[in-house]
Formats: structure tokens, C-alpha cells, sequence
């Protein structure tokens, strides 16, 4: 029977555990806008530079002279104000402590959950008297990780705080963790086939640039391609799609063979060795893509003039 302070630990638990997904949620989304800014802000400077100096060496007539030189002008002024503002949004992005607050959050929220369905389902280190100082100490632990970290206001709605069986478990947790590894994962992979396609044709543009360069002054252009390439491709390895990709689809197939291996063995609830082990794997194959997920962002580099 659950403990009179159950509702008190663990709705406390949950409240915290949305403000910290909330605010992972928002972290990510500015960080994502900046690094889109930075990427389109780099093509605009680049185009614009270009095109200010083609039109600064065009002979034209002597009427069109001082507008075209008007618009050289602005193209000019406009395109470094751009790779100006590219490479500040740059350190926006990557510098002081966004990218370390959104993994804090980030992991606060997975391991409060994580902690909580243990819980709910009585799994070590959650199955004894001691269960609820032990849900306690995990909760005062998660939140010192995240001490100083300003969090944005959410509303945690009613929780289910009901014990969990296997069944509960699987349908509750674990088809839900896999659907999410599946979706987002594919979504990841179309935005990098996208991403990809726009760099095989860019190459393509730069290569007939390239063979044109010698009947007209096309070679500037020929570096304006390749300087877009390089932005839209370090736009592909900051997001760090790929690596994503890998790690949640490993992540989906481990805990598909987990669910199958529980439901082909015949095992049942009243095997209450098995059931936990059961539980415990997934949890810890959950853990691992957190801890490996983290890792990788932990790993990201700071631009130049940004603060660790």
C-alpha cells in the first residue's frame, strides 16, 4: 500500500519535472532561431557582398551609372551588416550558458520521469519501506543539477500518480517512449535528406559556375555557392541530426526487443524478479540514450568569442 506521502513526493516531483521539460522546450526553440538566423544571414552576406562588388566593376551606361552604383553600395553595406549579425547570432546561440542550461533541463526532465515511473512501479531502488525517503533524495539530487537555471512557467495538468503493473507500464511508458525515438528520428532524417539535396544541387551550381567562369565574371559567384555550401552543411553538423538519428533508432530497436522478449516469454506479473529486471532495462536503455545524448551536446564547440 502506498505511503500517505505519496501524492506530496511525487506530485511535487511531476510539477518540477514539466517546468523542467517547459523550459528545455523553450531553451531549444530560441537556440534553434538563432542557429536559423545565423544560416540565412550568412547566404544573405555572402550574396549581397558579391553582387555589391559586380556592380561596383560594371560599366554601364553612363545614365545607369550612379543608380547602379546607388545599389552596389547598399547591396555592399547590406551584406557585411549581414555576416556581421551571422557571426554575433552565432555566439547568441552557442555562447554563455544556453546550450548547458537546455542539456540541464533536458536531463532534469527525463531523469524525474524516469525516477517516477520506478516509482510508480515499485522497482529498486523504489520497492522497500524506504521508498518514499528514496524518491525524496532523488528528487533533492535532480534538483541541485539544476540549481541557478531560471525556469519557464508550465501547467502540469492532473498527473497519474497510480501504481503501475507490466501492462500499465508498457502502455504508459514504454510504447510511448518508442513511438517518440520512431517519429523523431524519421523527422530528423527528412530534414537532413532536405539539407542534403539543397548541397547536391548547390555543388552542382558551383561546378557549371565554375566551367563558365572563363566567358564572364562568374567566379565570384563560384565562392558565393561554396560559402552557402559550407554554412548549410554546419548548419547539418550543429544540429547534430545524424548522430541523433543513430542513437534514437538504436535506442527505439533496443527497447522494441526488450517489449517483445517480455511478451514472447510467457513471464507474468506474480514473477516479480523477472517483471522488475524487465522494467529496469528499459529504463537503463532510456538512460543510456539520455547519458549518450548528452555527451554529444556537452561536445558542442564554442564559437569564437563566446564563453564557455
Amino acid at each position: 500500500m502506498d505511503s500517505p506521502a505519496l501524492p506530496a513526493i511525487a506530485r511535487t516531483l511531476w510539477e518540477h519535472n514539466r517546468a523542467w521539460a517547459a523550459t528545455a522546450r523553450t531553451i531549444k526553440a530560441s537556440l534553434d532561431r538563432w542557429r536559423s538566423w545565423t544560416l540565412i544571414l550568412a547566404i544573405a552576406g555572402a550574396t549581397f557582398s558579391t553582387l555589391g562588388e559586380q556592380l561596383k566593376n560594371s560599366h554601364p551606361n553612363p545614365q545607369w551609372q550612379s543608380l547602379l552604383h546607388a545599389i552596389a553600395v547598399a547591396a555592399s553595406l547590406g551584406g557585411a551588416a549581414a555576416i556581421a549579425l551571422a557571426s554575433y547570432f552565432a555566439r547568441e546561440a552557442l555562447g554563455g550558458d544556453r546550450v548547458q542550461n537546455w542539456t540541464k533541463a533536458r536531463s532534469a526532465a527525463e531523469a524525474s520521469k524516469a525516477a517516477l515511473y520506478l516509482y510508480r512501479a515499485s522497482v529498486v531502488p523504489y520497492d522497500g519501506e524506504d521508498r518514499d525517503k528514496k524518491l525524496l533524495d532523488r528528487r533533492d539530487a535532480i534538483e541541485t543539477s539544476v540549481e541557478g537555471l531560471e525556469l519557464v512557467a508550465s501547467n502540469p495538468g492532473t498527473p497519474d500518480l497510480s501504481p503501475l503493473t507490466v501492462s500499465d507500464y508498457i502502455a504508459k511508458r514504454l510504447e510511448a517512449q518508442i513511438k517518440y525515438y520512431h517519429d523523431t528520428a524519421g523527422e530528423y532524417q527528412k530534414r537532413v535528406d532536405n539539407l542534403r539535396t539543397v548541397t547536391f544541387w548547390l555543388g552542382v551550381v558551383g561546378v557549371l559556375l565554375g566551367v563558365g567562369a572563363a566567358a564572364g565574371p562568374l567566379g565570384s559567384w563560384v565562392a558565393v555557392v561554396g560559402t552557402v555550401t559550407a554554412a548549410v552543411s554546419s548548419y547539418i553538423q550543429t544540429q547534430r541530426y545524424q548522430g541523433l538519428i543513430v542513437l534514437y533508432r538504436a535506442t527505439e530497436r533496443r527497447l522494441e526487443f526488450l517489449k517483445d522478449e517480455w511478451q514472447t516469454t510467457g513471464k507474468t506479473e506474480a514473477d516479480k524478479p523477472a517483471r522488475n529486471s524487465f522494467i529496469q532495462s528499459c529504463e537503463d536503455a532510456m538512460a543510456l540514450e539520455n547519458g549518450a545524448w548528452l555527451a554529444q551536446w556537452s561536445q558542442q564547440k564554442q564559437p569564437q568569442g563566446a564563453h564557455p
